[in-house]
């Protein structure tokens, strides 16, 4: 999933919108021209996997991309990352930014011939809003601050908010309409049965959405049928088939054999080779993949918690060369970075988080000074500690976590990192983490006391809300990668989703990054580029607008 430039969409100047949804109605989007021609199954090649249909419990983009295709939104995003309607078609809000109505439109239904009406709505967001806390977590941040939602007849949403909310679109653009229908008999044992339900066993699915998915392997190709009673624009291919790859070598392959025709993110190391074939359109675009090492950051960690020291990850990051990984894992096409958000962020990054240089010396400088000595084979000691947490003198050898299915090399940028903080006396060990799903139970298991490192990426939001969130406790066993503990942090976090004034809420923002960056529960790495690859048989692509907008599929079309 792929993000764009940053917009807020704040109270002023939304009263009222028209908004119609792009949903693919464009007759060529991103560089494509002339007459659309339909047909054709467009054939899309990643190695990004949907790791569940099951809106409660999906980690991956990929699962996300498939919930915009299949699921009703209020809004989304369109061409030049602007809030659209999707399923609403306008929208307005009290003078006191409490209430919000949203206007939809009529006469909708579900695949299966149910009517799809505002009572979905209300019972999609009032059942995430009472399990925020437990089963509905992974999506609850996008419902921050509202009370409740009602209906006024079949085609009028209203939102109750607790505060005036600066952010209400962006924050609505990442709420799903399930069927009511369908999910309403899960919500048993306190709501913890809605992570049960897994509707890649209930296949086609029901479907609000431009498709409807009627076969899934999550290792393998899932088909999306378009849904000839989709509220907006149509499909222009006659179907799209996704298959996952587990070696981006034979996807390279598949795509100069002509086996697939898009692929959503390169490798690296094959731009170069593909570039040179002018059978492919290469298109390059800044991106929110926002690549890092996390920290076990948990404050009730009982092991090495020398890794809870912030000059302690200071002084690792010292010991990092961002340069080298730019150059040999990314071949250019990243830039290195050190804030939470990524460059998408453009209004609210701070200009005072940057990089550290990489400097080896001053990395052993500040080591010494810290009381770690030098051991044996050159791995320093870590002293022994009394207390609660008492634990003996050890080296500083740790293991370090990563999972499958990054678009990245990951096992070649461990070696980078590896080697250079061995020169600093710190020694790491690469473990498997199986895939996003295995890799996120390990680190949330016990509370976030079984791990100490690892090397995931994080694909953020057009509004910073999100990434905000993964910091904060409620986000515990969903989102948090790292158990993250700052109450300060926590409230601030609820703060900076009320202040209505822009520049407020910017200073509130860049104030929580520079936190974040004193704290270090991550080591950011760096910001990669989006580069995608299409066959010139098609065109009509947004690359960029990845799982915010339904065009991502349906806008796509062949030339000829």
């Amino acid at each position: 999933m792929t993000k764009r430039i940053l917009r807020l969409l704040g109270l002023a100047g939304a009263v009222a919108v028209l908004a119609a949804g792009c949903g693919g109605g464009a007759a060529a989007g991103g560089g494509g021209s002339g007459a659309v021609k339909h047909g054709g199954v467009l054939r899309v090649g990643t190695t990004q996997y949907i790791d569940s249909l099951n809106l409660f419990v999906a980690i991956n983009s990929q699962s996300y991309n498939a919930f915009n295709m299949i699921y009703p939104q209020l809004v989304q995003y369109g061409p030049g990352t602007k809030i659209e309607g999707d399923w609403a078609t306008s929208w307005s809000h009290s003078a006191d930014g409490l209430t919000w109505t949203f206007h939809l439109k009529p006469n909708t239904k579900w695949s299966d011939g149910k009517p799809l009406t505002a009572a979905d709505a209300v019972w999609t967001a009032n059942t995430i809003i009472k399990y925020k806390n437990s089963a509905t977590a992974a999506v609850a941040p996008g419902l921050t601050h509202v009370k409740s939602f009602t209906a006024q007849g079949p085609d009028t949403v209203i939102v109750h908010y607790d505060k005036a909310v600066g952010n209400v679109l962006p924050q609505l653009e990442q709420f799903w309409v399930l069927p009511k229908h369908v999910w309403a008999k899960y919500v048993g044992n306190n709501g913890k049965n809605l992570k049960t339900y897994d509707p890649a066993q209930h296949l086609p699915t029901v479907s609000g959405g431009p498709y409807i998915i009627t076969s899934y392997a999550e290792k393998g190709t899932t088909a999306f049928k378009p849904n000839p009673d989709f509220y907006g624009p149509k499909s222009n291919a006659a179907g799209v088939a996704m298959t996952y790859y587990t070696n981006s070598t034979s996807m390279i392959a598949d795509l100069q054999s002509g086996n697939i025709d898009f692929v959503d993110q390169m490798p690296f190391d094959a731009v170069a080779s593909v570039k040179k074939n002018p059978k492919f359109d290469i298109q390059v675009s800044p991106s929110s993949t926002v690549n890092n090492i996390s920290f076990n950051s948990n404050p009730a960690k009982a092991k090495n918690r020398e890794l809870l020291n912030p000059k302690v990850k200071e002084a690792l990051e010292y010991a990092t060369d961002r340069g080298a990984l730019v150059k040999v894992v990314y071949f250019g096409y990243a830039k290195p970075w050190a804030n939470l958000l990524s460059e998408e962020s453009t209004q609210y990054l701070d200009p005072s988080i940057q990089p550290l240089p990489f400097d080896v010396a001053k990395a052993n400088q500040m080591l010494d000074s810290l009381g770690f000595k030098m051991g044996p084979n050159h791995i320093r000691i870590a002293p022994a500690t009394t207390g609660k947490y008492a634990q003996p003198a050890h080296p500083m050898s740790y293991d370090l976590m990563v999972p499958t299915g990054l678009d990245f090399n990951v096992d070649r940028q461990f070696q980078i990192v590896a080697a250079d903080w061995a020169k600093a006396g710190v020694k790491i060990h690469e473990v498997s983490g199986g895939d996003a799903a295995q890799a996120y139970a390990h680190e949330t298991n016990k509370a976030y006391t079984t791990y100490d490192l690892a090397m995931w990426d994080w694909a953020e939001e057009v509004d910073p809300d999100f990434e905000l969130s993964v910091l904060t406790k409620p986000q515990w066993y969903s989102w948090s990668d790292t158990g993250f503990n700052d109450p300060t942090y926590d409230r601030e976090y609820l703060e900076q989703g009320t202040l209505v004034n822009t520049d407020q809420r910017i200073a509130l923002v860049k104030k929580m990054t520079r936190q974040v960056e004193a704290a270090r529960p991550y080591i950011q790495l760096v910001n990669e580029e989006l580069v995608t690859a299409s066959d010139q048989q098609w065109t009509g692509f947004y690359p960029e607008l990845g799982a915010w907008c339904k065009c991502y599929y349906t806008n796509p079309h062949l030339t000829s």
